[in-house]
């Protein structure tokens, strides 16, 4: 067995795992201080609470950083955590990869995995997916401000730059040419990434229909990934051609000043379509999910938020897989109402939820659970 980029080993004791009759789903999450936490955690635990109340009671939680790993009643870890894991969070990037270490010994499956939790850069996702004939855009990696306009002209003109290990679309810039590549280097966090443009709207007026609202405005859409299954999340239209939920229509529309003149203006039938377009995403199935699978298992990865573009023939244009991903309460989402978005997050972590349910099923018979108690861990972190 093969860990790459694992940190220094050294033999230490373990709670053993030992006979038992009850087997729980693990949840790894950061500890108080080791990492951010998104609003999805507490959302889905109420939901599962509501829904589930059975497979609450066979959940629990370890925190990186709060003591040893008890494996005695474990049937399924699930690793959520931040990522890319080893670049932002080398402490429970350590403590993980420990724990899938012992829990291969013990036969123990887990979902998305440290590695796989650390293939998670822009650039690092661009190349494994380029790599893989995945539908996306080239990206290179600038480690110094020195280094970012040979490699926005390596790339080409007009380009991305961006974090290279940060989700949120937090201080993007659209370089046209090097002296805008020369001020974006002023600014930059490093290392960054550098990604090609894909004009997808221009690929839509191709077409000639100039009242879609494709060739109208800039998209984003987002589809979750869990294994082989597929969920349709968001449709976001904006008129910036970096498309995040602070950029889009809707959330610019649905401040109290703007949503009153909209309500009253030629904004509302707009506003309209855009969220009818929103909905019609969510309910349909996900065209080319086969390529989105692919994306989400060439990362190494489990489950997995996608945003990607449409083209005119449906084909994607996968920008991101984020595996640690932001779904609040239906209540907080903008345009709650009006998007139906109570419903739709419910639906949501219902359908998470039964993808979890159903590895942990899996897991549970594939095979004896009863392990004799070693003496030691073979694999540890030292320090």
């Amino acid at each position: 067995m093969r860990f790459p980029d694992s940190p220094t080993l050294r033999v230490l004791p373990l709670r053993a795992k030992a006979t038992a009759s009850r087997f729980k789903i693990v949840f790894v999450t950061h500890g108080e201080g080791r990492g951010r936490t998104v609003a999805t955690d507490q959302a889905f635990m109420d939901r599962l609470q509501q829904s589930d109340p059975e497979l609450v009671g066979q959940t629990r939680i370890h925190r990186t950083g709060s003591g040893p790993f008890d494996f005695r009643d474990v049937g399924l870890v699930v690793f959520w955590l931040g990522d890319p894991l080893r670049q932002k969070y080398p402490k429970c990037y350590a403590e993980a990869v420990q724990i899938e270490a012992t829990a291969s010994l013990y036969g123990i499956p887990v979902l998305n995995s440290p590695f796989g939790l650390s293939n998670t850069t822009k650039a690092g996702q661009a190349r494994i997916w380029n790599e893989t004939g995945m539908p996306s855009a080239y990206a290179a990696v600038a480690d110094s401000a020195d280094a970012l306009p040979a490699v926005a002209s390596q790339v080409g003109f007009p380009c991305i730059i961006r974090s290279d290990d940060v989700h949120c679309q937090r201080d993007v810039v659209i370089a046209r040419n090097e002296a805008d590549a020369r001020r974006a280097a002023a600014k930059c966090i490093f290392p960054a990434a550098v990604i090609t443009l894909v004009d997808v709207q221009g690929a839509w007026r191709a077409k000639g229909d100039e009242t879609s609202l494709f060739s109208q405005y800039h998209h984003k859409a987002r589809a979750f990934v869990f294994g082989g299954e597929v969920k349709a999340s968001h449709l976001f239209f904006s008129t910036d051609r970096i498309v995040g939920l602070s950029t889009s229509v809707f959330a610019r529309e649905d401040t109290p000043r703007r949503n009153f003149t909209r309500r009253f203006g030629l904004g509302a039938s707009l506003v309209s379509r855009m969220i009818d377009a929103d909905l019609a995403h969510f309910e349909a199935p996900v065209a080319h999910a086969d390529q989105l699978v692919k994306a989400v298992a060439a990362l190494g990865l489990d489950f997995a938020a996608v945003d990607y573009s449409i083209l005119p023939d449906g084909r994607p244009v996968i920008w991101e897989a984020n595996p640690y991903f932001y779904l609040p309460s239906g209540e907080q989402s903008v345009f709650s109402a009006e998007r139906q978005a109570v419903r739709r997050v419910e639906e949501t972590f219902d359908w998470m939820a039964a993808q979890i349910k159903a590895e942990y099923t899996r897991a549970l018979s594939a095979g004896d659970k009863s392990f004799p108690e070693p003496e030691t861990a073979l694999l540890s972190v030292a320090g």
